[in-house]
């Protein structure tokens, strides 16, 4: 499971790792049946409802600013958890606060005189369309750190690095490519990887000053150690294996 990988990293007593894991999901639990209760009271304009829902959103956004200098180092997923989980609930509670939803749930009667008035005014249609291109841009923005995250950890695996080691130590890559090498973005693949094993299938492009082309990497790890099992250039010439290496092969 994810938590317990990344917990294993701060908390390295096997009992304490089982008492965090049980509490962790026993939170977990509890916040999907205080959420479904949540929901219920929503459905039926109760403001207890609303009121929790705002109270429990706001003590989330809380925890995810108080963790997130512990994510700082690792850069694109600080920007995932900012635009992906922080700014999409602050905009719950902007919503939840408006005062036409105050008004539905019972939350600020509009009383004058003594005499009930109707519901308060909306967005105007400037605000409409500010709020719309905010929502947009917070969306593009998420997706686009998930791209810059998924990226940066492909590029932070062993793997990957030893797939562009290899490259560079190259002779036929050299003569293909020439040097130096250098990496583009937009890998693909996929990569699976645990405390002691895990597996890596990506397509790596990379130039160099004669070309460029991509290298297709297949990896294993076993007992904690990363090794290349299949290493291929693909280039506008044609493909070269470079692990393992074929004897008598061409570069050219």
């Amino acid at each position: 499971m994810a938590f317990q990988r990344l917990a294993a990293t701060v908390i390295h007593s096997a009992f304490l790792l089982r008492i965090s894991s049980y509490v962790f999901f026993s939170l977990w639990f509890l916040t999907y049946v205080a959420y479904a209760a949540i929901g219920i009271g929503l459905w039926k304009l109760r403001n207890a409802a609303r009121k929790a829902l705002l109270v429990l959103t706001e003590i989330f956004v809380i925890v995810c600013l108080v963790a997130l200098p512990f994510f700082a180092k690792l850069g694109a997923l600080a920007v995932v958890i900012i635009f992906g989980i922080v700014v999409p609930y602050a905009w719950i509670i902007w919503y939840l606060k408006r005062p036409r939803v105050c008004y539905a749930f019972g939350a600020e009667p509009r009383v004058h005189d003594g005499v009930p008035e109707g519901p308060p005014p909306g967005l105007s249609k400037t605000g409409k369309v500010l709020v719309a291109c905010a929502i947009a841009a917070t969306f593009a923005l998420f997706c686009g750190s998930v791209m810059v995250a998924a990226e940066g950890m492909f590029r932070s695996s062993e793997s990957y690095k030893m797939a562009l080691k290899e490259a560079q130590d190259s002779p036929c890559v050299a003569t293909r490519l020439g040097t130096p090498l250098t990496p583009g973005w937009t890998l693909s693949g996929n990569m699976k990887e645990g405390s002691d094993d895990g597996s890596a299938n990506l397509s790596i492009p990379i130039h160099g000053p004669r070309g460029k082309g991509s290298l297709e990497l297949e990896a294993e790890k076993d007992s904690g150690i990363w090794r290349i099992t299949s290493l291929v250039l693909v280039s506008e010439t044609g493909r070269i294996q470079i692990v393992p290496p074929v004897p008598n092969s061409s570069c050219k």
